[in-house]
């Protein structure tokens, strides 16, 4: 399976001010690759390039975001360098050469020309030690009722036991519902009073879910993660998939989505890039498990 952890990178940048308003001028766009690209231990190196465009253009044709003419490498911690091929069957650059290898550090290089301007961007990442994986037989993996209760009425949670990695403390939880649909859909739930046009209007806002663990151990240990029903939204089955992160896409991860401050300001997300590039060049070690949750 290929598990490439795809984050969209399109940005632009903005003025910002105490009271948290943003003004969108053309002075404020600066053109820079876009990398989305997240490296796995025993597979083919692959990234997709991309660029940004100003915030204030009407209209942006998807088949005009990547970018097909770049010029890339990945070079390893030997010294090593390996070509990125872009296959236009999938838009990904990949380095057919190159089996990305435990605990090694890969240095992606990029030159491209996007609006007349020369660019370059280059970010490392250290692949985390091999050692993580999910524990089966110490989780709770059910099947289990939709917020089943044991006999002193507190909720029964699915539950997930994993060896850690020793070279990270984060960890990414994806929660991904298998077979959705408004038939099965949870409308007793705690949580909203949704219609099936409401499901229908936010369908991947209850389809897809995630959160991360932050600050674990990093010795070798067990740690265990609870799935709250707050992520299962439909009777049936889940693909659970638990990434050990390395520090490029802990910070991607962990600040992409909240680029405001307390005090209003805006700030720039954790993209570990220097040079001409936003998004996130990471690596991350992988494992999954099915859950399935039961009609009461």
């Amino acid at each position: 399976m290929n598990w490439i952890f795809v984050f969209l990178g399109i940005a632009a940048t903005v003025l910002m001010g105490c009271e948290g308003k943003v003004k969108i001028t053309e002075a404020t766009y600066q053109p820079n690759i876009v990398i989305q690209g997240t490296l796995f231990p025993g597979q083919i190196a692959q990234v997709r390039l991309s660029r940004n465009y100003a915030l204030n253009i009407d209209f942006i044709d998807p088949a005009d975001l990547p970018l097909t003419d770049a010029r890339a490498t990945i070079t390893d911690d030997a010294g090593v360098e390996y070509e990125l091929i872009y296959n236009a069957d999938i838009e990904l650059y990949e380095a057919p050469d190159l089996i990305v290898e435990h605990g090694r550090a890969y240095t992606l290089t990029v030159a491209a020309s996007i609006d007349g301007r020369d660019l370059q961007a280059r970010s490392t990442t250290q692949v985390p030690e091999a050692g993580f994986k999910i524990l089966e037989d110490q989780s709770r993996l059910g099947p289990l009722a939709y917020r089943q209760r044991d006999e002193q009425g507190n909720i029964i949670n699915f539950e997930i036991a994993f060896e850690r990695s020793t070279s990270t403390g984060f960890y990414l939880v994806s929660i991904v519902a298998t077979d959705p649909d408004t038939s099965n859909y949870i409308y007793d739930n705690p949580f909203n009073e949704n219609t099936a046009q409401d499901l229908l209007d936010d369908f991947e806002e209850y389809k897809y879910n995630y959160y991360f663990l932050q600050d674990r151990p990093m010795t070798p240990g067990v740690s265990t993660t609870e799935i709250l029903s707050l992520y299962t939204y439909f009777y049936g089955n889940y693909r659970i998939t638990l990434y050990a992160a390395d520090k490029n896409l802990r910070g991607f991860s962990s600040t992409h989505e909240v680029l405001q401050g307390a005090d209003g300001n805006f700030h720039e997300g954790a993209f570990y890039i220097d040079g001409d590039g936003i998004g996130v060049f990471g690596s991350a070690l992988v494992d999954s498990i099915f859950i399935e949750v039961l009609r009461p």
